[in-house]
């Protein structure tokens, strides 16, 4: 083929590709995609399940999951765990993230083989959760996944298992703001009952410390305290 042809066919194919899709860095597991498919048998033992924006809710947003990996995780790895309501699907990765500038954003590679499986869960049917480090370790700070690109979300929704709470409410702390959680009452509920929707603040806040409290009937249950970083908005 003539040197002048394959330099045009080049271009126009550069030209058709999605730029971002192609410009973005990607996470990949570190090792074989964990993933299972099971009746009740995924009951998770956190009061903090799913830590996501309002772009990345339900099955559809997998395959197009990102975050900003900062501020600087150990041995560049973080923790992807995705879990439906119903307790049948479950999936616990850790994965390899390229060391980036501060601000850039990475995608998460999400190799399943149940998308069709997945693509049925709504916006309040799937929690998903990114923490720093791998999954082995644990912890308390969060990356607010985030799906697609130039949309600014509005809200970040925190998947609450309120362990038989009859009240659930989130406190920012940076703020003394409050808000109620909100009671899921219907589906199945094996895996987290509450969602706690708070809207993405209009400031450049680049983490958030929350508490999550608990009331049984009035009385106080233990609190869970977490940090969430967010990812620079346009």
């Amino acid at each position: 083929m003539h040197p002048l042809r394959v330099l045009v066919l080049a271009l126009l194919s550069a030209a058709a590709a999605p730029a971002d899709a192609d410009d973005l860095p990607v996470a990949r597991p570190a090792g074989p995609f964990f993933e299972t498919e099971h009746v009740d048998v995924a009951v998770s033992g956190s009061v903090i399940v799913g830590v996501a924006s309002s772009n990345a809710l339900g099955g559809h947003a997998v395959q197009q999951l990102r975050l900003s990996p900062w501020p600087a995780m150990a041995g560049n790895q973080l923790c992807l765990t995705v879990l439906s309501r119903d307790g049948v699907y479950y999936s616990h990765n850790t994965y390899d993230v390229p060391a980036l500038e501060r601000a850039r954003p990475v995608q998460l590679r999400y190799d399943t083989a149940l998308q069709a499986r997945l693509n049925k869960y709504a916006d309040d049917e799937l929690a998903m959760r990114a923490r720093p480090g791998a999954c082995e370790t644990s912890g308390n700070e969060y990356y607010v996944l985030d799906a697609g690109a130039g949309k600014r979300p509005e809200t970040i929704h925190i998947f609450v298992n309120s362990f038989g709470a009859t009240d659930v409410f989130w406190h920012d702390k940076g703020t003394d703001t409050h808000g109620n959680c909100d009671a899921i009452d219907v589906g199945r509920r094996t895996s987290f009952d509450h969602q706690c929707e708070i809207r993405w603040p209009a400031s450049t806040r680049e983490r958030l410390d929350l508490r999550i409290e608990r009331e049984r009937y009035g009385r106080e249950m233990p609190a869970a305290d977490l940090t969430l970083f967010l990812s620079p908005q346009p």
